[in-house]
């Protein structure tokens, strides 16, 4: 059996895939851009190169920098299934509403190959795949004429409308309906305050080279791979923070995420920054904000990093962290610090501790406590939207639907401040005598 590329015939062989290839180059020497192509692999050989990448769309953005990565790799998951696993059609003209139907709803309730017994996708991540799908086959349709299949077999389109536009919008409606499971797994994210102060502790103390990383998610609201894109402020590439003073105080932090650049003299990516944008750090954490950075200064004063780029937070080897790092370390700071939860004589951390032996937590906990914080402190949708640095309200309205039960399960906290002697405990001293890892 051959499959067809375009003009090209491939022999099929036993482990062959298509799999998402990147492709970097550096844009007017600052700026990292990546575009997503579709490859056919045999183990971890490239045999082929395709041109699906060009129905692949990138979800409406402009920038130069944006990819569209997540909708290839969507992609790649329904090629797979039409052309190996289920299906095995000779070329991408030979699909079938039906085999797009059985793809769609093989992927929602995890039934792919490769999926595990545990797999789960959230409803919204199904449809989000829907789309990717549906605008893949469109495009595909709209420039092969001669396939079966016509776009009225695969979605109808209707008149609704939308709150955050505040108009009627049209969309597209699957012909057939499409399954995804309905178990709805409660998410191990609400941290509380004292498993907040362990972990935090514990970064600052024994890992103070993920300080800033911690510090950007906690009171800037970032996300783990944004904060992995902040520069230092003396960066040639633009200052990464900037500091506003009155009188010895400070008065506003600005962080700049305008534009993905490059940050690694290996064009390793650090990750993607959702919305670009110059970022406020919230004025209740200004003061502990601060104190972090002049913390995490004097711990990497002297030592190694890349002047060319700038980045503010390094690896061991001087190079800025990238998200998948961070998100490593992260863990190694989490399992360090269970036996600290475990021997507590809190019930609620006790408890938090014994989950984290059987679940973990990502540094996205940061940006979480930080949106608890804000949505207590009184924040509306706009509000968070802003601090959050959110495109949509989605996000944020799942805070304020359910801010009454937060006030109960939290204490209830003012807009005053933020406390930095939480950190100036017996408890920290002493930790700062087992020493830090680099």
């Amino acid at each position: 059996m051959t499959i067809v590329l375009g003009i090209v015939a491939i022999a099929l062989g036993v482990y062959m895939r298509f799999a998402v290839y990147k492709h970097k180059l550096v844009y007017k020497d600052t700026e990292l851009i990546q575009r997503s192509m579709i490859v056919l692999k045999e183990d971890d050989e490239v045999l082929a190169w395709t041109d699906f990448h060009k129905y692949v769309r990138g979800g409406g953005s402009r920038s130069v920098s944006s990819d569209n990565a997540p909708a290839a790799n969507n992609i790649v998951k329904l090629l797979n299934y039409v052309f190996f696993d289920q299906y095995h059609i000779d070329k991408l003209t030979d699909i079938k509403k039906e085999m797009v139907r059985d793809f769609l709803n093989d992927y929602g309730l995890c039934r792919l190959q490769g999926d595990t017994q545990t797999a789960h996708r959230a409803r919204s991540t199904v449809e989000r795949c829907i789309t990717n799908v549906m605008d893949f086959l469109e495009e595909m349709l709209r420039q092969n004429t001669s396939c079966k299949m016509k776009i009225s077999d695969l979605y109808t389109q209707e008149k609704k409308y939308s709150k955050q536009k505040k108009r009627y919008i049209t969309i597209r409606k699957p012909i057939f309906e499409v399954l995804y499971g309905n178990e709805v797994r409660p998410m191990l994210r609400d941290l509380p305050e004292k498993v907040f102060q362990i972990i935090f502790n514990r970064i600052m103390t024994i890992y103070p080279n993920l300080l800033m990383l911690a510090a950007l998610g906690a009171f800037a609201g970032l996300r783990p791979s944004e904060a992995c894109n902040v520069r230092r402020t003396d960066s040639p590439l633009g200052a990464g923070i900037r500091f506003e003073m009155a009188d010895g105080n400070i008065k506003n932090i600005f962080i700049d995420l305008k534009k993905e650049l490059v940050l690694r003299s290996d064009l390793v990516s650090v990750g993607k920054i959702k919305k670009e944008r110059e970022q406020r750090v919230y004025p209740a954490f200004l003061e502990v904000f601060y104190a972090c950075y002049q913390r995490y200064m004097s711990y990497i004063q002297g030592r190694k990093y890349e002047a060319k780029y700038g980045a503010l937070t390094l690896t061991r080897d001087g190079k800025a962290f990238a998200y998948d790092s961070y998100r490593k370390a992260f863990h190694d700071v989490v399992e360090a610090c269970i036996p600290e939860m475990l021997a507590s004589d809190d019930f609620e951390v006790v408890t938090y501790g014994q989950l984290l032996m059987e679940k973990q937590i990502s540094p996205h906990i940061f940006r979480h406590w930080f949106s608890v914080k804000l949505t207590l402190y009184g924040e509306g949708v706009e509000g968070l939207m802003y601090w959050r640095g959110d495109k949509s309200p989605e996000s944020v309205l799942t805070y304020i639907n359910n801010k009454s039960d937060l006030e109960r399960q939290y204490e209830k906290v003012s807009s005053e401040i933020f406390n930095y002697s939480l950190w100036k405990s017996e408890k920290q001293q002493m930790a700062l005598k087992e020493g830090m890892h680099d």
